[in-house]
């Protein structure tokens, strides 16, 4: 009898904190969302705080920051008054167990069937049990934020997945590893398919030569050095290419490493062996040669993105491909916030060192150190001839 009374209670029970908590997951993943949003919010414009200022957008920002926190305080107060209902349902479960056993097997302890110590055995037992099936109810509000947190990773792992998942009709560039820098019948879309930038575009590099890329804002120059590091592989086509670690890849916005001016300088390679010496001496050939007496040494700690103009930082990145003297470079407006004389500096370097180079660039001066012109008009269309017979439009370098 007490073992059918057990198992109904425990049902119950369970029934019970389930329909009062299903709530729960779903607040405790909202929380974890409006959270991670808000703490997203505040970073956005601690990075992007001077143009903010700029645009005189403060007032903008602040109240986009106080209505995320406003609905993080208010998810927040919803999922306090059901756990204050999932609590009246835990504990009033917790207490009516020790007085269960005690209703159930009073009326044979008073017929005189049983003990008084078969009663306190009983109860015991029952307690015992129940305990050990009423995991539910017991932990069910951990329960609810483990699930949460699961459904947010399952989330952030089908979103992953998907990316490397393609259907059938949808092709991709094929990369084959081999000594020369050749682009074969490419075809270069957006990662979503959805518009086609350059069709059907060959080029084929030879040591020693150089390769700008023009064109209008929008034709895909930046695209196509995504789709020769491999970041992006949507459309059709074959690009002939050496192992990465031969070659480097620098961004119009350098990445500024959180560390020293010599994390700075050896990065991505921080453990490589390099004399400061040596250091001093690539940095007096980006003409930063100033730079460890004004931030303190090269062991110096510092915001390097706030601390370095752009142009500091686009020369640092340059300091770091003197330091690697990669076989191929592959420059994305990498000289854009620089002037003349500094860009001069800069690629008389690379034409010195490097085997081949490819530069994406909206400057007509960038003509002079490059053999060839790529030119993309827009219309998925492309054009390829000598630096020396080509004839910027204005557009090309708007």
């Amino acid at each position: 009898m007490l073992m059918a009374v057990l198992l109904i209670y425990a049902a119950l029970g369970t029934l019970i904190t389930l329909w009062f908590g299903k709530k729960l997951v779903f607040l405790n993943f909202q929380q974890l969302r409006k959270e991670a949003d808000f703490r997203y919010g505040m970073v956005h414009i601690r990075n992007n705080a001077e143009s903010i200022a700029f645009y005189n957008g403060e007032e903008r920002e602040s109240k986009a920051v106080k209505r995320r926190f406003a609905h993080v305080v208010e998810n927040f107060n919803s999922l306090i008054l059901w756990q204050r209902n999932l609590s009246f349902v835990t504990s009033g479960y917790q207490y009516l167990i020790q007085l269960l056993p005690y209703v159930v097997v009073a009326q044979l302890f008073f017929a005189g069937k049983i003990a008084f110590g078969v009663v306190s055995q009983g109860a015991m037992a029952f307690m015992q049990v129940l305990n050990a099936i009423s995991i539910v109810i017991t932990r069910f509000e951990d329960l609810t934020k483990f699930t949460a947190a699961i459904n947010r990773l399952h989330g952030f792992a089908e979103a992953i997945t998907s990316e490397n998942i393609l259907s059938p009709d949808r092709q991709r560039i094929e990369t084959v590893r081999d000594d020369r820098l050749a682009l074969e019948h490419l075809t270069v879309r957006t990662p979503n398919y959805l518009r086609t930038l350059v069709r059907d575009m060959s080029v084929t590099l030879k040591p020693g030569q150089g390769l700008v890329i023009v064109g209008p804002s929008g034709t895909g120059k930046s695209s196509v050095l995504r789709a020769i590091a491999g970041l992006w592989s949507a459309g059709s086509g074959r690009i002939v290419r050496p192992d990465r670690a031969e070659m480097l890849f620098l961004p119009q916005l350098p990445y500024m490493v959180l560390g020293t001016l010599r994390d700075q300088l050896l990065y991505p390679k921080m453990d490589a062996d390099i004399s400061e010496e040596r250091l001093r001496d690539v940095l007096k050939q980006v003409n930063l040669a100033d730079l460890p007496e004004k931030v303190g040494g090269f062991d110096t700690e510092l915001d390097w993105a706030d601390v370095l103009s752009l142009g500091e930082q686009q020369r640092m990145a340059f300091a770091r491909l003197i330091l690697v003297q990669p076989r191929y470079a592959i420059l994305d407006e990498a000289t854009s916030a620089l002037d003349l004389q500094n860009e001069a500096r800069l690629y008389e370097y690379l034409r010195k060192t490097t085997s081949i180079f490819i530069s994406v660039g909206h400057r007509a001066s960038l003509l002079q150190y490059h053999d060839s012109v790529l030119e993309l008009r827009g219309d998925q269309g492309w054009k390829l001839l000598p630096a020396r017979d080509y004839k910027p439009a204005t557009e090309a370098f708007a």
